[in-house]
């Protein structure tokens, strides 16, 4: 076994792929941090525009700083594997290649982790893009924030730890980052959680994860993540992973099924509540409760009204009011 070179305590793993256009806000980003003590994996998965020779450029200039890594063309959950492979640090970062991170983000997050002897420590983030913020959503040191919170990025792993215990992304059209922090949480009680904001989710309309998931389209099937959530808890459900289940459905619906026709809305509906019925998952956690606390109370009540909704059977009725697409 090779012995890994630590000069840097993290590494940021970044996969490029076509992103020519935001990269440098990007990056521009990291070199403002107030912390040098991180490295920064650029893997290159197979772009067709200018990104390569973009972070090429980059790693010229700051070789202290920048790798880069060219690949064909492996997705995103693949180009993260890799990154965790590579990376020779004692923790990890995920950034996506449009987002941007605020001066402070990687000095907090590391003394955060280190301070607390965590395996993984948890933040709040934005939703952004150049010129405001559209929302932001913060992070709580309580359980409900690990489930809240799910997207790879705004957070710092211990590398060892996911490599230790095999954590892995989900090679699936949605949810892979779902499925790779809940698969770590089943191997660890040392998670923090932190009331701190400084990652920046850039806001594209027209981006491939936006576009994608419209209308409810069958290759975006959210049970594929589920099923495999399902699966490795079988033994440790509790209550958070009901509340969790059944409001992930309910989000799913709404937000994919407002560009469906209200006959696919339905169908779909249909699939996911027996889906929810015949695994046993239900609303364990009342809208009221201070165990989601941190669940801002407009979203409790979305998901407890849609789950009222279809106890009195009135989703179909729903359906024509919110669809806007084409039967």
């Amino acid at each position: 076994m090779r012995k890994r070179k630590m000069d840097k305590k993290v590494t940021i793993i970044i996969p490029v792929y076509n992103a020519g256009k935001n990269i440098d806000h990007c990056i521009k980003s990291i070199l403002n941090q107030t912390s040098k003590d991180f490295k920064v994996l650029l893997i290159n998965d197979g772009s067709t525009d200018d990104s390569l020779q973009r972070i090429i450029n980059y790693a010229n200039e700051y070789p202290e700083i920048f790798t880069v890594l060219d690949q064909k063309n492996s997705g995103v959950v693949e180009t993260r594997h890799r990154g965790i492979r590579e990376a020779d640090t004692e923790y990890i970062m995920f950034m996506d290649n449009d987002d941007f991170i605020d001066p402070d983000y990687v000095e907090v997050l590391l003394n955060e982790i280190e301070k607390n002897n965590a395996d993984i420590v948890i933040t709040g983030y934005r939703r952004a893009n150049f010129e405001k913020v559209l929302f932001t959503i913060p992070a709580y040191d309580d359980i409900w924030t690990r489930y809240r919170i799910t997207a790879p990025w705004a957070r710092i792993f211990r590398r060892d730890f996911i490599v230790k215990n095999n954590v892995s992304f989900l090679k699936t059209y949605i949810g892979e980052d779902t499925y790779f922090n809940l698969n770590a949480y089943l191997y660890t009680d040392k998670i923090k959680g932190l009331n701190y904001v400084g990652y920046n989710w850039y806001y594209n309309d027209e981006s491939v994860s936006n576009v994608k998931q419209r209308g409810l389209k069958p290759e975006c099937d959210v049970l594929i993540v589920l099923n495999e959530v399902d699966k490795i808890y079988k033994n440790k459900r509790d209550e958070y992973l009901n509340y969790f289940m059944t409001r992930h459905i309910i989000w799913y619906l709404l937000f994919s099924g407002v560009d469906a026709s209200s006959k696919r809305f339905n169908e779909e509906y249909k699939r996911l509540f027996k889906w929810l019925n015949e695994h046993n998952y239900k609303l364990s956690i009342p809208f009221y409760s201070k165990k989601i606390k941190s669940e801002p109370l407009r979203n409790r009540l979305i998901v407890s009204i849609f789950d009222k909704l279809s106890k009195l059977r009135l989703v179909g009725l729903f359906s024509r009011i919110y669809c806007k697409g084409k039967e």
